[in-house]
């Protein structure tokens, strides 16, 4: 008569295979979210340094005690990022990959002037040039607002910074990566009349810093 004997062993293989299995698959996949992960936060890294970058530059050009301009290039990198500027902040940004934004946000020390091409003027030439034409005195070093035109041209300034201030706060300046950025520090020079006879002229001169692209 045949007898039938239990045999555990291929019972006891299977599960085992399955619980390998599983490990395995749970590695693998802790190995991919840990990948993606990774793969984001280098990335905001990456965005963090361009920001921080950009940043430095402006607030170092406001230290110069001197007229002076120079270009900002921002970084090729093997990705695609976006940049928004406003007069308090550069807030760069990218694709992530969990159908998410990766961004990074600097703020500025100091608030920067905006300009966009469609502006009467852009670089700080041309604010001299507009400025000569409109109130008769370039602003530079060499052709001082005078007295009888100084409250005209600040209030002026101050009208135009307190609209940047507005305008970009609402619709920051969308920058392209592919072209340079100017950052340019730009002095508007006052000649002041005193009724000190000592001290008849006062000179006086009105920082800013421009950002803008050509």
């Amino acid at each position: 008569m045949l007898r039938f004997i239990p045999n555990n062993k291929g019972i006891m293989g299977l599960t085992l295979s399955h619980i390998g299995l599983f490990i395995a698959t749970g590695i693998l996949l802790s190995a991919v979210f840990s990948f993606i992960y990774l793969n984001d936060y280098y990335r905001k890294e990456d965005l963090d340094n361009i920001g921080q970058s950009f940043s430095t530059m402006v607030e170092a050009m406001d230290t110069n005690f001197f007229e002076n301009k120079t270009k900002f290039f921002f970084p090729e990198k093997d990705f695609t990022y976006h940049i928004s500027i406003s007069t308090e902040y550069i807030i760069v940004e990218s694709d992530g990959n969990w159908n998410n934004i990766v961004s990074s946000k600097n703020n500025f020390l100091i608030k920067p002037c905006l300009r966009k091409n469609n502006s009467n003027w852009t670089s700080g030439k041309e604010l001299h040039i507009f400025i000569k034409d409109k109130y008769g005195y370039s602003g530079n070093q060499t052709d001082t607002i005078q007295s009888d035109k100084v409250k005209s041209v600040k209030n002026y300034l101050n009208t135009i910074r307190k609209k940047t201030n507005l305008t970009f706060a609402l619709n920051p300046l969308i920058i392209d990566v592919d072209k340079p950025v100017f950052i340019e520090k730009t002095y508007v020079f006052y000649d002041l009349d005193d009724d000190n006879l000592w001290n008849k002229n006062i000179d006086e001169k009105q920082s800013l810093i421009l950002i803008y692209q050509k």
